[in-house]
C-alpha cells in the first residue's frame, strides 16, 4: 500500500488511502472514520469511507470535515475554510477509485469478446518448483471486476479456475477444470466487507 501520498481529484479535492483500503484490520491507523465488528472473538476495525478519505487540494495535508445538513453535504477544510458542495460521498469516492483504476489498467491489454471490450491485466507466480499460479484481472458486462485466478501442476496442463467477483462477493470455480481437491485443501478470500472461504474434501467443497 502507498504510503504518505495524495491524490489530487480536482482542484477542490485531493485523497488519499487509509490504512483500511486493503481490507479489515485489528489496528485502525491512520483511518479517521471507522467501525468496529467481531469476528471469531476479535475486535476488527472497518473503514466507513471504502478506505478513501478526501483532502484539500489547497492544503493536502489536511483532511476534510464533512457537514451534513438536512441531508445536503459540505466538505470543510479546517485550515483554509474552503467550503465544497458534493451530491454523496459514494459519489466522489467512485471518482477517487476510477481514478485510482487508471494506474491499475494503464498497461492493460483490450480482449474483444462478444463485442465488449475488457481491459486484461495478467501476472504469473511460481510459489514452489511444483505448482503454478497465474491471475487474470478483467471486467464483466456489468462493469464489475472479475479476478481469475489458474492453479496446476508444473508441466501440466490441468489446472484449477477460480473466478473471484469482488463487488458481488463471490467466489466460484469451473467445473470442466481441474477438481480443486486434487490440488487444495482449502481457499480463501479477503474481501473489503466479508472473507470467502471453501474447504475441498473427497472431492466436495464445503463453504
Amino acid at each position: 500500500m502507498d504510503n504518505n501520498v495524495i491524490y489530487r481529484l480536482d482542484d477542490d479535492i485531493s485523497f488519499r488511502k487509509c490504512s483500511l483500503y486493503e481490507g479489515d484490520k485489528t489496528s485502525h491507523g491512520d483511518c479517521t472514520n471507522h467501525h468496529i465488528r467481531q469476528a471469531n472473538w476479535t475486535d476488527y476495525y472497518c473503514c466507513n469511507q471504502e478506505g478513501i478519505h478526501l483532502h484539500c487540494t489547497h492544503d493536502p495535508a489536511v483532511e476534510f470535515d464533512i457537514e451534513d445538513q438536512n441531508g445536503e453535504l459540505t466538505l470543510v477544510c479546517p485550515k483554509c475554510k474552503k467550503r465544497v458542495r458534493i451530491d454523496s460521498m459514494k459519489s466522489v469516492i467512485s471518482r477517487c477509485q476510477k481514478m485510482l483504476n487508471m494506474e491499475i489498467f494503464k498497461d492493460a491489454k483490450l480482449i474483444r469478446l462478444d463485442d465488449w471490450y475488457f481491459p486484461e491485466v495478467k501476472s504469473k507466480i511460481k510459489p514452489t518448483q511444483e505448482y503454478f499460479v497465474t491471475t487474470d484481472v478483467k471486467t464483466d458486462k456489468d462493469g464489475d471486476t472479475i479476478i481469475i485466478l489458474y492453479i496446476g501442476y508444473q508441466g501440466s496442463k490441468d489446472k484449477v479456475q477460480f473466478f473471484i467477483k469482488p463487488e458481488k462477493g463471490q467466489l466460484s470455480t469451473d467445473h470442466k477444470d481441474l477438481d480443486p481437491s486434487k490440488i487444495l485443501s482449502k481457499i480463501e478470500v479477503t474481501l473489503k466487507n466479508r472473507i470467502l472461504t471453501q474447504k475441498y474434501i473427497d472431492g466436495e467443497s464445503e463453504e
